[in-house]
């Protein structure tokens, strides 16, 4: 049961959760000038609740017995200390503390700063990062500064927009997730996706781009293109090698949902023989890594850039993500698997709240381990024209496809040995393709047709590989692995 008038989410179970980028723990007995720099950390953020009344330990201990004049002064502490004062609801809740009495906590709701660096009165500075609040250097502040003025973008009035645009179904979604049944205008309008304006309703650059129908007809390059190529580099002319290219221009919920469908059937799965000497499937990728990557590059790219769309390319080794506009604030290609910085804290917003986007500062971070995990490379994160992000994942294509004799049982290994290179690299062609024709094992091998059947035959005497074909010519058959 929520707890909360402002925000259906606050639950028990909520105040209870770990900290993490949009929610901060504080004791009743914590200095109220700390409380306002964690206000001021989650405005130069993504926004997020402060709540005061709730010790480090998840244990709600209440605020009651810090008496009537802390509480005034907790209520007005945002504004006396913050500058400028940040769009920050203080909401009073009447709860049971750990103890079972009747007590009360304050929870302070804090939008992000959409145009306006938030200082404290000593003109310090503090921004979230992760479940962390860091106090900024004068670089950090310089460049905050600077990228503040790039998130008007989002607050722009999209002035031939009008309610035709709204794409209903995703608002309902959105609706279901944030747990209300206000009707669409209502919601939409207290999140500030649209703003009344000489009467009319019209849209925010944000609010088109996250609910409109048909967002490319305003901003052409919002849109997301995935290109799979044969071999492992872009050939051009007589050579061209794009085997299938898409483009998804619907709204960034859409657009990320439909991407995901659409890679996932263009990517492959490899096999590897486990312990017990049977093959098992991987995918070609962890798919968090990649979908992660699109994830950051739809959120975080720089939506005024009109002149670039994020650009997906599959070619047979590798992935590459490529998002248009620099790391946002003062993430560097060093720091940013620990810190993070939205350039589009509403989008950002919306998205978390849509699921999509996770709360805690663990994107980055976990595509390293999620690649570990698959044995393969890091992820190669470059500003390659400095001004766009590169984000490149490689699926070490050469070294997956060899069976691993380490870990497979000693009959396999031994009879992997036995194998020539020719017929090694037959096998992992017909496992990392789910069969094989004479004339793919004849490329494969760099031999003619006659040595590929030659070699093959050997495969079947030894029991490794059968033939699906219903006749010796049979043009649909297929060497596959005997199981």
């Amino acid at each position: 049961m929520s707890l909360s008038k402002i925000n259906k989410k606050i639950t028990i179970e909520y105040l209870q959760q770990p900290e993490n980028l949009y929610f901060e723990w504080k004791s009743g007995k914590t200095e109220l000038k700390t409380v306002a720099n964690e206000v001021m950390a989650l405005a130069n953020a993504q926004g997020g609740i402060v709540a005061l009344g709730v010790a480090d330990n998840g244990k709600i201990e209440g605020f009651n017995k810090y008496g009537i004049d802390k509480l005034n002064e907790a209520q007005k502490i945002v504004s006396a200390y913050l500058k400028p004062t940040p769009i920050c609801n203080c909401e009073i809740i009447n709860i049971n503390n750990s103890k079972g009495e009747d007590d009360i906590i304050i929870l302070y709701h804090v939008e992000p700063s959409m145009n306006r660096v938030i200082r404290n009165v000593k003109d310090e500075v503090y921004c979230r990062q992760g479940d962390s609040s860091i106090k900024l250097t004068y670089d950090q502040i310089k460049s905050l500064e600077y990228d503040r003025n790039e998130t008007n973008f989002e607050n722009q009035i999209v002035w031939d927009s009008s309610m035709d645009d709204i794409d209903t179904e995703i608002v309902g979604i959105f609706k279901k997730k944030i747990d209300t049944d206000a009707d669409d205008i209502s919601v939409l309008k207290a999140r500030g996706y649209i703003r009344e304006i000489k009467g009319e309703l019209k849209f925010t650059n944000a609010g088109m781009l996250l609910f409109g129908k048909n967002p490319s007809i305003y901003f052409p390059c919002s849109r997301l293109r995935v290109i799979k190529f044969e071999g492992n580099d872009f050939q051009i002319g007589t050579s061209m090698n794009v085997i299938k290219e898409k483009t998804f221009d619907k709204n960034l919920y859409r657009i990320l949902n439909e991407a995901k469908d659409f890679i996932n059937s263009q990517l492959r799965e490899f096999s590897y023989l486990n312990s017990n000497g049977v093959f098992e499937k991987h995918p070609e990728y962890p798919e968090f890594a990649w979908y992660e990557g699109i994830v950051n590059a739809v959120t975080h790219r720089d939506y005024s850039n009109s002149g670039e769309q994020i650009i997906v390319k599959i070619y047979n080794n590798r992935m590459e993500i490529s998002s248009p506009g620099k790391l946002g604030g003062f993430v560097t290609l060093d720091t940013m698997k620990v810190k993070r910085y939205s350039r589009n804290p509403q989008i950002a917003r919306a998205l978390v709240e849509f699921g999509i986007v996770r709360e805690l500062n663990e994107g980055v971070k976990r595509i390293y381990k999620e690649m570990h995990d698959y044995n393969l490379k890091d992820p190669d994160y470059s500003e390659p024209d400095r001004n766009s992000v590169l984000l490149v994942l490689d699926n070490d294509i050469e070294n997956r496809s060899n069976v691993n004799n380490a870990s497979s049982n000693e009959t396999v290994k031994n009879i992997w040995n036995k194998l020539t290179y020719p017929e090694q690299k037959a096998i992992e062609f017909i496992i990392n393709n789910n069969g094989a024709t004479r004339e793919e094992i004849s490329n494969i091998i760099g031999r003619s047709k006659t040595t590929a059947v030659a070699l093959l035959n050997r495969l079947i005497e030894k029991e490794l590989i059968i033939w699906t074909g219903t006749t010796k010519n049979d043009a649909y058959g297929k060497y596959i692995i005997k199981q």
